[in-house]
């Protein structure tokens, strides 16, 4: 076992193995170390996978696989004083249009695990941190495992190791925030009902909420405040679920096996730094919430897609890496911010106990659900397919946003050098930045813009757009040129009037210029010391 890695993952749920399958996209050794004997196959908190996660695991190879093992969440329905009062519906996966997926979180890891493996990676299970020194230049860590202590020294070492963060606690990083005063409860099991597979319903009841999910295997989820049944010190038993069902549910609903079930306490917190020194958190160790609006899975699956490629860049001491450490908490602490506003919204909507604001709430909500305004502000919040990063101290102009829904076009591209046709959003899953070149019809100018980007070819690919017209005899020399489908001019939004988009491993645009000169937008990528570049994996 190696006894020096650049990166230690602690933790191998969903955000740890997202990270370090990045990393070895990326071409960077580590390690992956999870404290549990093994990963429990039936203990599924976590339900639901929106777009934003999605959009990680395809540049992975796994999202389709991890779709296929789900269900498409066609519609959220919401009940009040027994009556259905507001409905919001769902897109189709692959559509365009927001498509999440109800699948268990051991189902995604059970698929993450397996293309960690395809990586040359693996989870050493039953290993914990017992111990970890800041030395400045490395971390120098003790796990204690299977075999015994063991010490290892990391150049940095990542804490995905959740709410009750060992990493965390141990650099010395504060976690603020506070706990909800209500205890919820969940089950899985055999539940005999008459609902709508893809459909999750949420009743705001008066003694508090319960939420029923059709699960993909044929069993039922019910999550449910349950501050006033049963013992708060112990798991629900099927007579408590049962009874909770009935006096809340506007459905029949026969409780007849738990698979599992637990009580927890919901807490709102985050921390108030993501790196200290060489220690950084990710995932439930940066940020907890409620559960409404399943945007766990989605938020640390999509800390570990922005932190992996910036390590990578680091460990190559590349002129931009300062800035691309400050930029992991710059960009996504905004984003856990808002997650946990709104999920701290949703409940207290579903927590409300006088009749007047619950009349109000369910006018308001069925109101704001048959207008189409429900779906538009809550729908792509959720789904978190275009994030803000404009802010961002690691992005240039026109950068920061997504750029495959800002401007470039995702469309069939035919390489001019022959070969099938290949759409971009395909191209852009390599673990490389892209520099995207655009029609403007100077070809000579896109080859010199090739030419200047070739010597980071370890870091970076270049594809090159052309219109037909452009697509002529002084094109086939061109090294990574594609034909655009006829009617398509090139970028297009946010995007239009620009010649050159860096694109980043995470699919947002790091930059954007109106000339074919590359070189301001290359040089956050260019080594500041000699390197032996690492092989990136597609």
């Amino acid at each position: 076992m190696k006894t020096t890695v650049p990166v230690l993952v602690v933790g191998a749920g969903p955000t740890g193995l997202a990270l370090a399958c990045e990393l070895l996209r990326q071409g960077i050794d580590c390690r992956v170390i999870d404290k549990a004997a093994e990963r429990p196959t039936h203990q599924a908190r976590a339900l639901t996978m929106w777009d934003g996660a999605l959009d990680v695991l395809g540049r992975h190879g796994i999202a389709d696989e991890v779709v296929s093992r789900g269900m498409p969440m066609t519609a959220a329905r919401y009940w009040s004083r027994g009556r259905n009062f507001a409905d919001v519906r769902f897109g189709e996966y692959g559509q365009g249009a927001a498509s999440p997926v109800i699948i268990t979180q051991p189902a995604v890891e059970e698929v993450m695990r397996d293309r960690l493996a395809a990586l040359g990676g693996r989870v050493e299970w039953g290993t914990r941190l017992s111990g970890l020194t800041d030395r400045g230049t490395h971390v120098d860590a003790v796990l204690e495992g299977p075999d015994g202590p063991e010490r290892l020294t990391a150049s940095w070492l990542v804490g995905c190791d959740g709410n009750n963060s060992t990493v965390r606690e141990q650099a010395g990083i504060a976690f603020g925030g506070s706990t909800y005063g209500r205890s919820f409860i969940l089950g899985d099991g055999d539940i005999d009902h008459d609902l709508t597979p893809g459909e999750a319903h949420y009743v705001l009841h008066t003694d508090g909420v319960l939420v029923v999910v059709p699960l993909p295997d044929g069993k039922l989820r019910v999550f449910a405040d349950a501050t006033n049944v049963g013992d708060l010190d112990t798991a629900p038993s099927t007579a408590e679920i049962q009874r909770l069902a009935d006096e809340r549910a506007p459905f029949p609903l026969k409780v007849r096996d738990l698979q599992w079930s637990t009580r927890f306490q919901v807490h709102l917190r985050q921390a108030t730094r993501y790196r200290k020194g060489r220690c950084l958190v990710a995932g439930d160790a940066a940020h907890v919430h409620s559960p409404a609006g399943g945007q766990g899975l989605n938020t640390g699956i999509q800390d570990a897609a922005n932190l992996a490629w910036k390590l990578a860049l680091v460990l190559e001491d590349r002129a931009g890496s300062d800035t691309l450490l400050d930029s992991y908490q710059a960009e996504r602490e905004p984003v856990a911010a808002a997650v946990m506003r709104s999920s701290h919204q949703q409940t207290r909507l579903w927590t409300m106990r006088s009749p007047i604001t619950r009349a109000l709430r369910d006018a308001l909500m069925g109101r704001a659900a048959r207008s189409g305004l429900l779906e538009r502000r809550m729908i792509p919040a959720m789904a978190q397919i275009d994030l803000d990063y404009t802010a961002s101290p690691a992005v240039g102009e026109g950068g920061g946003r997504r750029a495959l829904v800002r401007g470039l076009p995702d469309t069939d591209l035919v390489p001019i050098g022959g070969g099938p046709r290949t759409r971009l959003s395909a191209l852009l899953a390599d673990p490389r930045h892209t520099l995207v070149v655009l029609p403007g019809g100077d070809t000579a100018g896109a080859r010199r813009a090739v030419e200047a980007a070739a010597p980071l070819a370890d870091r970076l690919q270049t594809l090159v757009l052309l219109t037909d017209a452009e697509a002529g005899a002084d094109a086939d020399a061109l090294a990574g040129a594609y034909r655009l489908p006829g009617g398509h001019r090139g970028a297009e939004g946010d995007l239009a009037g620009r010649r050159l988009v860096l694109v980043r491993p995470d699919g947002y645009v790091a930059g954007a210029a109106a000339t074919l000169d590359p070189d301001d937008l290359l040089r956050p990528l260019v080594p500041s010391t000699a390197h032996v570049p690492g092989p990136a994996h597609p």
